[in-house]
């Protein structure tokens, strides 16, 4: 609980159970795309939707956007086929789609891939 901010009280020793200071340390942009990631699977969770916008496919392409900030500035191939399944979340957060051809499963598939050609190839 927040009493108050005035510095008398934080120094009486009978207010200082009451008082405490809440602060938030710096975001990374990182943290900032996986929260917002959480937002997107939460909203989707609860069922909302907006046309033929995929919620769970902006929450992968976030997810997946974390991992390629950083490694853009070295192109290896596990970062291509990260770049590969953010593509193919995006695609399916807007609706496109391809015949049968599920871009939500086709991003996952090259996501993993990605995470084990990085385990076994360095």
């Amino acid at each position: 609980w927040i009493v108050s901010t005035h510095p008398s009280l934080e120094d009486d020793p009978r207010m200082r159970l009451l008082v405490q200071k809440w602060t938030i340390s710096g975001m990374t942009l990182n943290t900032l795309l996986l929260l917002l990631a959480f937002v997107a699977f939460v909203i989707a969770a609860s069922g909302w939707s907006y046309k033929k916008t995929d919620l769970i496919a902006i929450g992968l392409a976030l997810w997946a956007f974390t991992d390629l900030i950083f490694n853009l500035s070295h192109l290896t191939l596990p970062t291509i086929l990260v770049l590969l399944a953010f593509i193919a979340f995006v695609l399916a957060a807007i609706g496109w789609g391809y015949r049968k051809i599920n871009l939500i499963a086709v991003g996952l598939a090259l996501w993993v891939l990605s995470a084990v050609i990085g385990v076994f190839v360095h």
